[in-house]
């Protein structure tokens, strides 16, 4: 089993980004084939959290998740254990463009909310 590192970007409705990152180890570096949670950056938010925990009551309106080969997919799981958002996903490897793409419907985040991800090599 390999490990990639996932990365993300998320934009509320109020024009602010977050920056999600999988570099600190537990906050987004996914084993292939199983999922995890991608976590918010520790380098601008002093610590890596669940992302409605760092974000409570914003609205996310785009977004833009990738890892280094492929990511399956990547979704938001609401505090109540549903699915409540699907992100756009994106491979770093491939020629497309990956920049911020809308969400099919806004969502906005609760305490307790994360975002979830499954990579494949």
């Amino acid at each position: 089993m390999t490990e990639q590192v996932v990365y993300g970007q998320i934009k509320f409705s109020d024009g602010q980004t977050g920056l999600l990152n999988g570099t600190d180890g537990a906050a987004g570096a996914n084993t292939d084939g199983t999922i995890g949670e991608l976590k918010s950056d520790a380098t601008f938010y002093v610590v890596s959290s669940s992302v409605g925990d760092q974000f409570p009551g914003k609205t996310i309106t785009h977004a833009s998740i990738s890892a280094k080969s492929f990511l399956n997919y990547a979704y938001v799981l609401s505090r109540e254990g549903t699915v409540a958002a699907m992100l756009p996903v994106f491979s770093r490897t491939s020629m497309c463009q990956n920049g911020l793409k809308p969400l099919c419907r806004a969502y906005v985040l609760k305490p307790g909310d994360t975002i979830q991800t499954l990579t494949t090599a």
